[in-house]
Order: C-alpha cells, then structure tokens, then sequence
C-alpha cells in the first residue's frame, strides 16, 4: 500500500493487488530471472558461494581451511567475500569479530586453530541472534511484514562508535578499512 521510493528500481505487481518493491538505496543488489532446475549450476556453483553459515556444512574445519588458504588477505573483506560463508556482510562482519576478539585488519595467516573456531562460532552466535529478533533494521530495512528487526539495539560493536565496548569498557573505535566503516573495540580485539 506504500508508493515507490526513488530507489524503487523494479515494482512487482503481485495477484490479490499487493505491490514488491526492489529499493536498492546503495546499488549493492540485481535481479536475474532463472529457471529452478538451473539455479544451482548458473549461479551456486558458477560464482562459488562459500556454504551458509547456518547450514551443517558451515564447519570449523571448511572454515579454516578456507580461510588458511587466503593467506595474507585481512580477516574481515575475507569474510565478506562470499567465498568462505555466505551471506556475511559489514555488520555480521563486525559483530563476529567483535565476538571472536579479533581485530578486523589481522591477515588471514596470523589466525591460530583457536581463533578460527572462535570467529566460526561467532559468525553462527551473532546470526542466529539477529534471526531470534527479525534482523538488524538499520537505516529503512522491514521484513515482509514491514516490521523493523529488534536486533540493532543489542549490537556489540557495528554502530556503537563512542560507546564503551560490553566487555572492558573502552570505547568502540570506527574506521574506514577495506572501503566500509569498521567497528571494533582497540582492546579487546587483537
């Protein structure tokens, strides 16, 4: 029932009289149209998504060795990428960081086994929060329902620039790295 914003780049019409509305404000997304018996061979396998981080195929181990493969790559675009797990972006990248005490400039290299299994579980932990309160509605995100997600004021790290870490008191710092605003604790995280 709610007209088109100017990033509006696409309106479905829908059967009963609804509209969907494809908003894009950064220009980050597309639309293709594909078959469902091709799905999986033109787009899974060709652009080689890593397994979603909720799925039991997300393993430490496929984790790590993903991860060990990238060498002198920093941790965090790494685990934007795509290619490692799925579905991650800025702020579960932050988040996850924060969890696992890693800061997000490290290389891929100097993570040890324990602070591999650590951000794994912190990719899981911070997702399956979110989920459990409908998402993190920054700036105008709604679900399907036009509901905000509740999970924005229960961040860590991710938008708090200023405001002391939950874990030791100092001020979480934002930075620009890796063309996107960072945000960690400069104690906590090593």
């Amino acid at each position: 029932g709610t007209a088109p914003t100017k990033h509006a780049h696409v309106v479905f019409r829908l059967s009963g009289g609804n509209d969907l509305h494809f908003e894009d404000v950064r220009k980050f997304g597309y639309l293709r149209l594909y078959r469902t018996e091709d799905l999986a061979r033109e787009v899974f396998d060709k652009e080689a998504y890593g397994p979603e981080p909720l799925d039991p195929s997300f393993t430490p181990s496929r984790f790590a060795m993903c991860v060990r493969g990238r060498g002198k790559k920093r941790i965090k675009p790494l685990l934007m990428e795509q290619t490692c797990i799925a579905g991650i972006g800025n702020i579960y990248a932050d988040e996850s960081l924060w969890g696992a005490r890693i800061r997000p400039q490290r290389k891929a290299d100097s993570l040890s086994d324990a602070d591999l299994r650590r951000l794994h579980d912190a990719v899981r932990e911070s997702l399956k929060a979110s989920l459990k309160l409908r998402g993190t509605s920054a700036d105008m995100y709604v679900d399907l329902y036009g509901k905000k997600g509740e999970n924005l004021s229960r961040l860590k790290a991710y938008g708090r620039e200023g405001e002391p870490c939950g874990r030791c008191g100092t001020p979480i710092k934002k930075i620009a790295f890796a063309g996107r605003g960072t945000h960690f604790c400069p104690k906590c995280q090593k």
